[in-house]
Parts: structure tokens; C-alpha cells; sequence
């Protein structure tokens, strides 16, 4: 193997480790923990009107990355901070959800989600419209843009 084919393949090998260690980042052993505790799960308010409501569901792991609990942390200051008016009322639900724990099998099944996951849920006449935000994954530890996307994803959906 002559010098460039050897650096071209370490390379490679090195982009391969850094893909799996991204993917496997949920699966570490050890939890992780914020500084002011861990991330309450928001009891949902009834709503006024149960066949057209906004629902926002963030589903996370039993064993969570720095990532995923940036995710969970930033979409409830986006939600609480520029939406406590639809919370209150009751037009907009919040839930943060185990997806491994087995007493959110059916919501889970419902949307669909088998690890971290960010879903927003316009039921309109009794009807689910349920959409993944997979865009927030990109922007991770950006607090404008992660803020920006989930709040304007959130008025698409209240028709605001």
C-alpha cells in the first residue's frame, strides 16, 4: 500500500468512527444529568375544545446525551417562554415522554418514535396531523436558530 492510499484509508477509518460514535451517543451506559435537575414532564392542561388542539411531544431516551437533553431543555423554554397564553387555555399541549417506558407504548406507537424525537400533533376536527421536526438535530446548542425553528414550527401549526 503505497503513503497515499494509507492516508486516504486512515481517513476514511476515522470517518467511520466518528459516524458510529455520533449514533451511538444515546446508548452510552451513564445518564446525564443538567445542572438544575432533570427535565420535569409537564402535566397536559384539558383542552377547550379536544378536536383541535396543537400537541407538542418530545420523546427521549432512558439514557440521554448532552444533545438530546438540549433538545428536551430548549424546546420547553421555547414552549413556555413564547406560548404560555395557548398552554394555558389549554390550545396547545406539552408532553415529554420516556420512549423506552413501556406506559407510553400506545402514545409511541402513535407517532411513530423509537428514540429522541421531536413530534407536533395538529388535531384538526378530531384528526391527528402529526409531523417530526428533525430539523432541531441540526441545531444543537444554537439557541437562536433550535429556538427560532421550534417556535415557527409551533405558530405554523397554531396558525398564528
Amino acid at each position: 500500500m503505497n503513503l497515499s492510499t494509507g492516508i486516504k484509508f486512515g481517513a476514511l477509518i476515522a470517518v467511520l468512527i466518528s459516524l458510529a460514535a455520533m449514533l451511538c451517543a444515546c446508548n452510552g451506559s451513564a445518564p446525564v444529568t443538567t445542572p438544575t435537575g432533570p427535565t420535569t414532564n409537564p402535566t397536559p392542561k384539558p383542552s377547550f375544545d379536544v378536536d383541535n388542539v396543537v400537541q407538542v411531544v418530545y420523546f427521549h431516551r432512558e439514557q440521554r446525551c448532552a444533545g438530546c437533553i438540549y433538545a428536551g431543555d430548549t424546546t420547553q423554554y421555547t414552549i413556555e417562554t413564547y406560548f404560555g397564553e395557548e398552554l394555558a387555555s389549554g390550545r396547545l399541549v406539552f408532553q415529554v415522554l420516556n420512549v423506552q417506558d413501556e406506559a407510553n407504548a400506545a402514545i409511541r406507537e402513535k407517532y411513530g418514535a423509537y428514540t429522541s424525537s421531536l413530534f407536533i400533533n395538529e388535531v384538526r376536527g378530531g384528526i391527528d396531523h402529526i409531523e417530526e421536526v428533525t430539523g432541531i438535530w441540526f441545531l444543537l446548542h444554537n439557541d437562536d436558530a433550535f429556538i427560532n425553528l421550534v417556535k415557527n414550527e409551533i405558530e405554523k401549526h397554531l396558525g398564528e
